[in-house]
């Protein structure tokens, strides 16, 4: 296999996934352009390699059968065009993930080199958004929006910095924890610290709500079933909390906008006479998810259906409520895929809160370790980013779908590394 290998395909396949992290700050454009390119390249070498064994893996046949259905649901769609133009291409993220696999398999260095990136990336990262945060105004003179306080740092106008930070979190630990042989030992624990510390602080002055959430589920997860971490994490998430506290009481501008707003918004505080599930808008944004749902449950109304269907006037419910997507994945599986898609999905977060809850079972009471610690942090993404309560971006968005899917192919490589060794 080796032998007939496309060299300069894998040295260009392997530059483009090494480079995904930081090309998903630039937004849209450079991700999908690397996605088409990394898997043209790929399907070359499944066809020259005749590489049948990588469309078996259980991952693939399982999105195939998710893929049929959202395509099936833009089929029957009254929005056929529309949502087929988001529902056929979607095939990219699954052939994403094999692409990956065979570069990670075949170029074990990629892993070393990605942690290392990762680290840059944050580092950067936190120096720009704390100079923008301290100051107004970041390293390319971009000036943080004073209305409501959200620091962005160099995603401009899109108030995303919390969420890049902290979906990718548990995948960067686990990058790192994974070629921590090939780093400095000695001072693996400081940079845990610097990732952990830093993803707190930038989730919390970014003033994304629904970020710091989900930084305090990935790290009391963590703590609960990665033994090797748990002293790391317990004293950086501890330091990181007493930070923040800090910042919250002397800051006017962090606690109006992470404390004193969220109050208002779930109607604790001010003239509104009951409470709200997050807030009055996205209140709105479900109500009419599950109007979308209860029209047409079994196969909804197709993808990216819920921004035309919101914006007829006889739809219309309250200013707000009507946006391009729900806010949350299975809020929008419900109303654009129906409840087969939705159950797939809600299976599989069913399926990482029993894996999770065993391996914290085990790591407590009998003082072993089920899992390696590199593919309990892979369960951990996908166990936060898929966590239900939480607000989340467009599913079938491409910048958040390539998030999604991005350990995917990592997680697919470790389980047969583990296999092997």
């Amino acid at each position: 296999m080796i032998s007939k290998i496309d060299y300069k395909g894998l040295q260009i396949s392997s530059w483009l996934i090494l480079l995904m992290p930081l090309f998903l700050i630039t937004g849209p454009f450079l991700p999908d352009l690397s996605l088409v390119i990394l898997i043209l390249i790929f399907l070359y070498n499944s066809f020259n390699l005749k590489l049948k064994n990588f469309y078996q893996e259980k991952f693939f046949k399982f999105f195939l059968l998710f893929y049929v259905l959202i395509v099936f649901s833009s089929l029957i769609s009254d929005y056929k065009l529309f949502s087929l133009k988001s529902s056929l291409p979607y095939i990219r993220f699954g052939l994403f993930t094999l692409a990956s696999y065979l570069i990670f398999s075949l170029r074990k260095e990629n892993i070393t080199y990605l942690s290392k990136i990762f680290i840059y990336i944050i580092l950067i990262l936190f120096i720009d958004a704390m100079i923008q945060y301290l100051f107004s105004y970041n390293l390319f003179g971009w000036k943080v929006d004073d209305s409501n306080f959200r620091v962005t740092s160099f995603f401009g106008k899109d108030e995303v910095l919390g969420s890049y930070v902290v979906r990718f979190f548990p995948f960067c630990l686990s990058i790192i924890l994974f070629a921590k042989k090939k780093l400095n030992v000695s001072y693996s624990k400081y940079i845990y610290f610097f990732i952990l510390a830093s993803s707190f602080i930038i989730s919390f002055i970014s003033g994304e709500r629904n970020s710091f959430f989900l930084i305090l589920i990935s790290t009391i997860t963590i703590i609960l079933t990665c033994k090797n971490l748990r002293k790391i994490f317990l004293i950086s998430s501890l330091i990181a909390i007493l930070l923040i506290s800090i910042l919250t009481i002397f800051d006017k501008r962090i606690k109006n906008r992470m404390l004193d707003f969220t109050l208002y918004q779930l109607g604790l505080t001010g003239e509104k006479e009951r409470l709200f599930l997050f807030s009055e808008i996205y209140e709105g944004h479900y109500t009419i998810s599950l109007k979308m749902f209860k029209e047409k449950p079994l196969f909804g109304h197709g993808t990216k259906s819920f921004r035309k269907y919101c914006g007829k006037k006889e739809n219309y419910l309250a200013e707000g409520a009507c946006t391009t997507h729900p806010h949350n994945i299975y809020m929008q599986l419900l109303a654009e895929t129906g409840i087969i898609s939705f159950m797939i999905v809600f299976s599989i977060f069913i399926f990482l809160a029993i894996k999770l809850a065993h391996i914290s079972y085990a790591s407590f009471v009998r003082k072993n370790s089920l899992q390696s610690d590199y593919i309990t942090l892979i369960y951990i993404f996908y166990f936060v980013n898929l966590f239900p309560i939480a607000p989340s971006g467009n599913l079938f968005n491409n910048w958040m779908s390539i998030i999604y899917f991005f350990p995917s192919g990592y997680l697919i490589y470790l389980k047969n590394y583990d296999a092997n060794n």
